[in-house]
């Protein structure tokens, strides 16, 4: 009888760990995924922000290439 209840005991602490380990590995789980998220976003921005670095470039390099002296054609 008392090797019963010792088990009994014994699985029960074993259970209650289990749950926990559950709950903390749920709870990575989500913080896994918000830094995922957060880290696609933060790419994004830096892809968009980039993309727009080039863009101004471009056109200021066009506007130099408009504002250069051109020689004048003769008729």
């Amino acid at each position: 009888m008392l090797d019963i209840n010792a088990l009994f005991t014994e699985a029960k602490h074993y259970h209650a760990k289990l749950v926990n380990i559950r709950k903390e590995m749920l709870m990575l789980h989500e913080k896994t995924s918000k830094l995922k998220k957060r880290a696609l976003k933060l790419q994004q921005k830096r892809q968009k922000e980039e993309l727009e670095r080039e863009q101004q470039r471009e056109k200021e390099f066009e506007r130099e290439k408009q504002l250069t002296a051109k020689p004048a054609k003769r008729t």
